[in-house]
């Protein structure tokens, strides 16, 4: 089991504290010592019911997810692997543990495509006998994350990955919203607009 003592000394734990108390970008930059980046935002008006919902709760992390300090993908790689030997080897809860290792390390990375691993990774501990709702929330985390560092990275790549991901929880509102940043993102580029429709058209049938 991860102790208290661990997870004061994570980022993980310094971001999730300050979305408990409502800290802005500022103090988590300086909790963490970390320039958060603005990404460009959609426009709320004419939203409703859960895309609203899901813009609102966006809008709130925005302010809390770390920019991350590395381009360095060997920490959270390595975790990971150290992660599937484990669950092959027959060792879950130690898997779980170092998973949300990974999940530490994955933070301090500036990439979405980290936190896209690494969600599916706790979608795969979700399949075990009594894991799934913790696991699920875990990798909802994850996409999120993905979804926020992709639009601040204005990759349409990431926003419609962050959908494929969404998708695969079954969060429909989620995947809509990811699809519209996408469309935000792809303005002005037919090719990446039309890989936008063909991705609507795939997973909102």
């Amino acid at each position: 089991m991860v102790t208290l003592a661990a997870m004061r000394t994570s980022t993980r734990y310094l971001v999730l504290a300050a979305s408990v108390i409502g800290l802005g970008a500022a103090a988590v930059g300086a909790l963490t010592g970390e320039d958060i980046p603005k990404p460009p935002r959609s426009e709320p008006a004419a939203l409703s019911g859960g895309r609203a919902a899901m813009h609102g709760e966006l809008e709130r992390l925005e302010s809390v997810v770390p920019a991350g300090r590395t381009d360095n993908d060997g920490l959270w790689r390595g975790y990971l692997e150290d992660f599937e030997r484990q669950r092959e080897e027959g060792h879950p809860e130690l898997a779980v543990r170092t998973l949300h290792d990974a999940y530490g390390a994955a933070l301090q990375s500036r990439h979405w495509q980290v936190m896209i691993a690494v969600g599916d990774a706790f979608m795969v501990v979700g399949r075990a006998p009594g894991n799934a709702a913790g696991a699920r929330v875990d990798a909802r985390q994850a996409y999120l994350t993905a979804l926020i560092r992709a639009r601040r990275a204005h990759s349409v790549e990431g926003a419609l990955r962050s959908a494929e991901a969404f998708e695969r929880l079954g969060e429909r509102d989620a995947v809509d919203q990811c699809l519209h940043i996408a469309g935000l993102l792809a303005a002005g580029d037919e090719t990446a607009q039309q890989r936008v429709r063909e991705a609507r058209q795939r997973l909102m049938r």
